[in-house]
């Protein structure tokens, strides 16, 4: 019988190389700790599963040069028959080269000593007496090998397989789904960045622009599951590009260079995301916003704070769920009241009529410009919906406005 490969083994095992995965490896390596890094796509950060919006500010701590994210000047944002402009801010939104930016992440981490696996499969974890010491991999010969670790760090987004193994989750049952054409459209200005929501542009969620250098434009439709149960995203897609009379014309004669697909949780992660010797995060643990399903930003944050308790962990030689918590501890007190706000808004917005969407649209268009990239943002605050009120007072007596002024307010 033929033996497989001999044992791996590291300090860290990061499973998976998205944002979230890329920044820990690059970190923990940094900080000098063996780190390993397994991924099952063939090529990191292909193929392409986000539209790569995200606001400039947070991606540039991250150490992403402009040379990989496209600045775009004003924002329009439509429902049936209503629109609202605004310009962007400086430092507002953009939109990256997704496969750049991972491979330049990957770059980094390789540079720092992390060694990199693409084309390798994460089976099952190892898990001794309650302690997980690694993984179970596939390797790009499809061998099965055992790699050790001190600390392992899960970012292999919604199909977790520690999630289910370890912690017993069933996986999400809410969810958002995307389909995106990246196009050549030379007709598109390259300074325009739209969101269109209605029934028959996207039912239960929204459709969008986002031109990202050159002549390139991503173009796409988003839906929440299982509201959306039944949906035709292609069809939708199709439609929204050929037939919207607003955007057809400059979109007509486009060539499509690729299609994209992802998945996005819509939902709270219902366990804490952490066991003896491993930490889950990024989206496998639902560290994405709810509001307009993004999440690369905070993905990538999680990963600096993932890095940060392991390493601390590995030099104290404790890595037991307790040493390792405060990573999470940190990004929920940073970030968990907000997206309990925005899953709030989410569930709404899920189930709005066009005539809703249009009122919707009529209270955004009375917002300055930073009042509407905060909130798009994600980033609430009491004088923020303190100035809505103001620009809107008959949102005062609304049950959402009301639940979210109680939240900010505790």
């Amino acid at each position: 019988m033929k033996a497989g490969p001999p044992d791996l083994s590291t300090d860290v095992l990061v499973l998976g190389a998205g944002p979230a995965g890329l920044l820990a490896a690059r970190e923990c390596a940094a900080g000098g700790f063996g780190t390993v890094v397994v991924e099952k796509k063939k090529e990191i950060g292909s193929p392409v599963q986000t539209s790569g919006a995200t606001y400039i500010a947070e991606i540039r701590r991250y150490g992403v040069p402009s040379s990989l994210y496209h600045r775009v000047e004003h924002i329009r944002f439509v429902s049936p028959r209503e629109e609202a402009r605004f310009r962007n801010e400086k430092e507002g939104i953009a939109v990256l080269d997704v496969r750049g930016v991972l491979q330049y992440l990957a770059e980094q981490a390789a540079g720092k000593g992390a060694r990199l696996y693409p084309a390798t499969r994460a089976l099952e974890p190892i898990v001794d007496r309650g302690m997980v010491r690694g993984a179970v991999v596939q390797t790009v010969r499809g061998d099965r090998q055992r790699v050790l670790a001190g600390v392992t760090i899960d970012a292999t987004g919604l199909a977790s397989v520690t999630a289910r193994r370890v912690l017993g989750f069933p996986g999400f049952r809410r969810y958002g789904m995307g389909l995106e054409y990246d196009l050549v459209a030379p007709r598109w200005p390259q300074s325009e960045f739209v969101l269109a929501a209605g029934s028959e542009i996207a039912p239960t969620g929204y459709a969008w622009i986002f031109p990202w250098g050159g002549a390139r434009v991503r173009v796409g439709v988003g839906v929440t599951f299982p509201e959306a149960r039944g949906a035709d995203l292609q069809t939708c897609l199709d439609r929204f590009i050929r037939e919207d009379r607003r955007f057809a014309s400059r979109l007509a004669g486009s060539g499509c260079l690729e299609v994209h697909r992802g998945f996005i949780p819509d939902e709270d992660f219902p366990f804490e995301p952490v066991a003896d010797g491993l930490l889950i995060i990024g989206d496998a643990a639902g560290q994405a916003s709810t509001l307009a399903g993004e999440g690369i930003r905070f993905c990538m944050e999680m990963g600096l704070l993932a890095a940060q308790a392991t390493q601390e962990a590995l030099k104290k030689g404790d890595v037991k769920k307790a040493a390792l918590a405060g990573a999470h501890a940190t990004w929920r007190k940073r970030h968990g009241r907000n997206f309990r706000i925005a899953l709030e808004i989410n569930k709404r917005m899920a189930s709005f009529t066009d005539a809703q969407w249009d009122k919707a649209v009529r209270y955004l268009g009375r917002l300055s410009g930073r009042q509407f990239l905060q909130l798009l943002k994600t980033d609430f605050t009491l004088s923020l919906f303190l100035g809505i009120l103001a620009r809107n007072p008959d949102l005062a007596g609304k049950a959402l406005v009301r639940r979210v002024l109680r939240e900010l307010k505790s």
